[in-house]
C-alpha cells in the first residue's frame, strides 16, 4: 500500500504549485464583490438551509486585507517548514478533510459563531500535521511545534481572543477555528499513521 505520508525527497514544484494555487485562490475571492463574498463565506444559518459549499469556501475569504495578509504568511511559514513532506493531491486532501472538519465542529460546538471567515484553522491543522512528521521522523523541532500550538489554542481557550488583534482584522477572532485546526490535524495524523501501519502488516 503507498504511503499517504509526506516523502522528503519530493521535487519543490511537487508541493509549491498547490500553496501557490491556494494563495490565489484566496487573492482572487478577496476582490469578489461583496455579495459574491457573502454567498460564500461561512454562515451557520444558510448551511443550515442546505448552502453546504460554505463548509470548505469559508475559509478562503477574509476580513480585510490585513486579515488575508496574515493568513498569506502564514500559509508561506506552513509550506516553508513542511511543504515538502507532501504530495500535491494529497496535501489537498488534507486540506479539504481538516477544513471541513473545522467547520463542522463551528458548526454543532459552536453555535454562538455565526458568521466566520479566515484560513487560520487550516493553517493550525497544517501546523499540526506537520509536527506529527517531525516527530515520527524524530526531529525535536516537531515536539516543540505541537507543544507551541498546544498552548496557544489553550491560552486563547482560557484568555479569550485578542482585542488588538480583532481589530487590525475587523473581526471577532475565532479561537474555536483554531482550537478545532489542532484537533483535525491531530485526527487525521492519526488516522494516516494507523493506515501507513496497517499497510505495511
Amino acid at each position: 500500500m503507498r504511503s499517504l505520508l509526506p516523502n522528503n525527497s519530493l521535487p519543490a514544484n511537487s508541493y509549491l504549485t498547490p500553496y501557490l494555487i491556494l494563495a490565489t485562490i484566496m487573492v482572487f475571492f478577496a476582490i469578489l464583490p461583496d455579495s459574491w463574498q457573502q454567498a460564500l463565506q461561512y454562515n451557520r444559518a444558510d448551511i443550515s438551509n442546505s448552502q453546504y459549499w460554505r463548509l470548505f469556501t469559508g475559509h478562503l475569504l477574509h476580513s480585510n486585507h490585513w486579515h488575508l495578509l496574515m493568513n498569506l504568511a502564514g500559509l508561506l511559514l506552513a509550506m516553508l517548514l513542511h511543504g515538502s513532506y507532501y504530495r500535491g493531491k494529497m496535501l489537498t486532501l488534507q486540506w479539504l478533510l481538516c477544513g471541513l472538519a473545522i467547520s463542522l465542529a463551528l458548526y454543532y460546538y459552536s453555535p454562538e459563531i455565526h458568521i466566520y471567515v479566515g484560513l487560520s484553522g487550516l493553517l493550525h491543522a497544517m501546523l499540526t500535521l506537520g509536527a506529527l512528521k517531525d516527530i515520527q521522523l524524530k526531529l525535536s523541532t516537531g515536539w516543540l511545534l505541537l507543544a507551541g500550538l498546544t498552548g496557544k489554542v489553550g491560552w486563547e481557550q482560557w484568555q479569550g481572543p485578542d482585542a488588538k488583534l480583532a481589530e487590525l482584522i475587523n473581526a471577532s477572532v475565532a479561537t474555536d477555528a483554531h482550537l478545532y485546526g489542532v484537533c483535525s490535524g491531530l485526527g487525521l495524523g492519526l488516522v494516516l499513521y494507523i493506515w501507513q501501519h496497517s499497510g505495511k502488516k
